[in-house]
């Protein structure tokens, strides 16, 4: 019995069907709630109205995806349970970072199973990858490239640098693979034709694993501005109807201001204060898109999450979302 034949044998709750989504939004929560079979949180960070779209594919466990963005958004997100994620960013710039570490051009980008994801996008994004199940990848690793993949994985950052060539390869293999499955939906599967992309895919994502370079400072420095980062999102979540002032935060981090404002600069672009009031401004937006027939007052709304104020309030939100907070409530409620 084959790898494949023994994984699928003990898996009976793979998929058999194709599952395809093709999706246009214009909100960064429906973004986040938009890619099957993930779970994330999604802060925007780029003023103005949102634009995205996913293009997903699924069969027998393995997922390829597209994501597209037009706004700098923050992200916390889980892929489904023991997979592999191995893309590419095809659209990036400077300002990107992902587990953590900074994206370049031709940058190889991994996650490992059961572990979460922070995702810092461009003001335009796109990233392409595949969704691996960690027991189909390692079973290939083994059996067909007789490579101890686990080990393989401790040497490897989650942003690594490829080759162009490589990077072409392992673009045109996720590409055609959405492409195939595609066209599985509305033609007679062919299981044969799909074993044979699977082993392409396989074989190009381990062989892209293979050919990439070490960095370990760089990991370390930007490391630790990230966790500073994500201390100030859980302190504000837990203070959200009394915001904790840069000192508090200082005091309860044990860090200099001037620490604090160049860790936020280097992994996320924008000053904390702003990054605070955008954390509190998508709890707000989520409350009027969510939970509309509840809502009597958007001004209790947005006392219970720490503005006071609220034309500063409305003019925060608007310019983060585009849109006013009654429009978005009134929307929510029409559906």
């Amino acid at each position: 019995m084959s790898f494949r034949e023994d994984f699928l044998a003990g898996t009976p709750s793979c998929d058999q069907e194709v599952h395809i989504v093709e999706l246009s939004t214009q909100d960064v929560l429906e973004q986040a709630d938009a890619l099957p079979f993930w779970s994330q949180d999604y802060t925007q960070l780029g003023k103005g109205t949102f634009s995205g779209g996913i293009s997903s594919t699924s069969y027998q466990g393995m997922q390829i995806f597209r994501e597209t963005m037009n706004r700098a958004v923050d992200e916390f997100a889980s892929a489904p349970a023991d997979s592999y994620v191995i893309g590419l960013p095809t659209i990036a710039d400077s300002d990107s970072s992902w587990g953590l570490l900074p994206v370049r051009e031709n940058s190889l980008i991994t996650l490992d199973k059961n572990a979460e994801l922070l995702f810092r996008t461009a003001n335009l994004s796109e990233i392409t990858v595949a969704v691996i199940p960690a027991e189909r990848l390692e079973a290939y690793a083994s059996q067909v490239e007789y490579i101890d993949l686990r080990k393989l994985l401790e040497t490897i950052k989650p942003v690594e640098s490829l080759s162009t060539s490589a990077t072409n390869r392992l673009l045109a293999s996720l590409t055609g693979g959405m492409r195939y499955l595609a066209d599985v939906r509305s033609t007679e599967h062919d299981l044969h034709m799909w074993q044979h992309f699977e082993d392409d895919l396989l074989s190009t994502c381990l062989q892209a694993l293979l050919l990439t370079r070490e960095n370990p400072r760089q990991h370390y420095d930007h490391r630790i501005h990230r966790y500073i980062v994500n201390r100030v999102r859980d302190l504000t979540l837990s203070n959200f109807g009394c915001p904790l002032t840069i000192s508090e935060l200082c005091i309860e981090l044990r860090v200099s201001r001037r620490t604090l404002n160049h860790a936020f600069a280097r992994v996320l672009g924008i000053t904390p204060v702003t990054y605070m009031r955008n954390v509190r401004l998508h709890r707000v937006r989520a409350e009027l898109q969510f939970s509309p027939q509840q809502i009597t007052s958007i001004a209790n709304v947005a006392a219970k999450w720490g503005f006071w104020h609220m034309s500063l309030f409305s003019r925060y939100y608007r310019e983060l979302f585009g849109e006013c907070p009654n429009e978005t409530l009134l929307r929510s409620r029409v559906r």
